[in-house]
């Protein structure tokens, strides 16, 4: 498979893992038993990844932040983001994962959890002590999913419902992100990651959402940070990004698949917004 297009593939729940997982199913293993992983990296999945390291030597990679693997840790892996990882034969751990129909639509706030998981930073370290993230906590999950009794499914939403709370009280994005959430920037957030490719206008989505660019953008700032229409370009910035680092496509090729209809105008929002040309950011080793 060609670079790029192994970096516009999006592999599902149902490629990875020892054992078969459906979508809508959450998969828990050992991290020693996926340390080479089916699919070659870099790549990026269809379903959230949640890696929870023990212990380890080495790197994990997401999107363009290096991190050096050492101690305890967790790492989070959203829809569509790029990882790789090189990490020591002896390392331990968990890996669970698991998509939005994870969770049963009936607890309303288990299942907006899921949505939350989009912003858990893809990386912190785990307090030392931590009872909740520690192999005994994650081997009672591992036996529900291996043993699949009565109601397994719900236990799982249950222990990974724990994990998830847990890491937005850590990193301290429980109380913004769950104590006044706005179904407006979710579904937000959903269209522009389909239509990022072709439509750059605040316009077109507050349309499609039924309001004004206005009301969009302020929703968007206040419940994200940026308003609605840097949002937009971020993503756009983070997709060249990717595009830069893992294919081979020329930068005015990555310019018009991304929208950009004039190649001068593409290379001056890329060097603006990175802070080096695009040449030089491809060229660039990344380092932890």
């Amino acid at each position: 498979m060609k670079a790029q297009q192994q970096l516009r593939k999006r592999h599902p729940l149902e490629s990875l893992g020892v054992k078969m997982a459906r979508r809508g199913d959450i998969r828990i293993e050992r991290l020693q038993d996926r340390l080479t992983p089916t699919v070659p990296f870099p790549h990026r999945h269809d379903f959230y990844q949640i890696v929870i390291v023990h212990s380890s030597q080495g790197w994990h990679e997401i999107d363009f932040a290096k991190y050096p693997v050492k101690g305890s840790q967790f790492f989070l892996i959203k829809p569509g983001q790029m990882h790789g990882w090189k990490l020591s034969a002896r390392s331990k751990g968990f890996v669970i994962e698991y998509t939005e129909e994870s969770f049963n639509k009936n607890f309303v706030g288990n299942a907006k959890l899921a949505q939350h998981s989009r912003q858990i930073p893809d990386h912190f370290k785990i307090p030392k002590g931590h009872r909740l993230f520690s192999a005994i906590f994650l081997e009672l999950m591992e036996q529900e999913f291996k043993n699949q009794g009565d109601n397994y499914e719900l236990s799982l939403q249950n222990y990974l419902s724990l994990i998830l709370l847990e890491a937005l009280r850590l990193t301290q994005a429980a109380d913004r992100q769950i104590a006044e959430s706005d179904d407006t920037v979710t579904q937000f957030t959903d269209l522009v990651e389909e239509h990022f490719q072709a439509h750059h206008q605040v316009e077109f989505y507050a349309k499609h959402l039924g309001m004004s660019a206005k009301t969009l953008s302020a929703k968007v700032q206040k419940s994200l940070g940026p308003s609605a229409k840097e949002y937009i370009l971020n993503r756009c910035l983070l997709e060249a990004k990717r595009m830069l680092s893992y294919s081979d496509l020329g930068i005015s090729e990555i310019g018009y698949s991304l929208g950009f209809d004039d190649p001068n105008y593409f290379s001056r929002f890329l060097k603006k917004n990175m802070k080096i040309s695009a040449g030089k950011f491809r060229r660039t080793p990344r380092k932890p």
